[in-house]
């Protein structure tokens, strides 16, 4: 599709991002947004921001990151195209969906909800079709109000499908993978897990562990995030320590929470 939007050459990719002010980046979403109007006419029902140059929170090299609604009849009802590129001196993308298609995914719940569905929780209306005024504040609503025992599917799957998976590579792990990559990703996984519990979607990545420490979680959870956000795991035993807590406190967390009948479901194979 022809967008008509500005490019970058393959000569500046390996300059990397480059500083732009936000006046420039707020310029570049106009020139899409204006774009997007005239290459889909009355198809398109919606554009919204999000990601951080949404809460004006962006710095000199951030992305700039979108979604587009086009009606069904457009592409289908299952179209979704991301249209990803070098503008020149940093990085656009544009989600394309139909309205069916987002509609489904801001249903969709998975271990990774608490961060991918941010782009709906947290997204800045840009344009909006006459006719069409609810339909970001709708995305918004069926992101931000999972089905309950898909969130127990979810969780289920991050204690037994990863965690689990984790903490044994932790004791077998003999320099088969550094601690700090393996606490990292634990630590992720655990603020997923506590997000879900909480219905909470994270304002960003870059707040996971702020944000996840303030809403409870296993014993020794809170102690882990910290850890990973100083960074510090010049300490192993200290590490395998916070790791080892975390992971035997997530017993009690999930029976006072009431995750055991789906946990049971996840262990006994053939069952979901």
């Amino acid at each position: 599709m022809d967008y008509a939007l500005p490019c970058g050459e393959l000569d500046t990719l390996f300059a990397g991002p480059q500083s732009v002010t936000p006046e420039q980046r707020r310029d570049l979403v106009d020139e899409i947004v204006a774009a997007l109007r005239r290459r889909h006419g009355e198809r398109l029902l919606a554009v919204a921001l999000y990601g951080s140059t949404a809460r004006d929170g962006d710095g000199p090299y951030s992305d700039v990151e979108l979604w587009a609604v086009l009606d069904d009849e457009a592409y289908g009802e299952d179209y979704d195209e991301s249209l990803e590129w070098v503008h020149g001196r940093g990085k656009a993308e544009v989600n394309l969906m139909s309205r069916s298609a987002i509609e489904a995914y801001a249903r969709e719940v998975d271990e990774a909800w608490p961060i991918s569905h941010g782009q709906f929780v947290h997204a800045r209306a840009l344009w909006i079709a006459p006719d069409h005024g609810a339909l970001v504040e709708s995305l918004r609503s069926l992101a931000a109000h999972p089905d309950d025992a898909a969130v127990d599917r979810a969780m289920a799957e991050l204690v037994v499908g990863e965690l689990y998976e984790l903490v044994g590579k932790l004791r077998n792990r003999h320099g088969r993978q550094p601690l700090a990559l393996l606490a990292g990703r634990f630590a992720e996984h655990l603020a997923c897990l506590v997000g879900l519990a909480e219905r909470h979607v994270y304002v960003s990545a870059g707040s996971l562990f702020d944000e996840a420490v303030d809403l409870g979680g296993p014993d020794g959870a809170a102690e882990l995030f910290a850890q990973v956000v100083r960074g510090d795991f010049r300490d192993e035993a200290a590490t395998v320590a916070a790791l080892e807590r975390a992971w035997a406190g997530l017993e009690r967390w999930a029976d006072a929470i009431g995750l055991e009948p789906a946990l049971r479901r996840r262990c006994q194979a053939g069952e979901r």
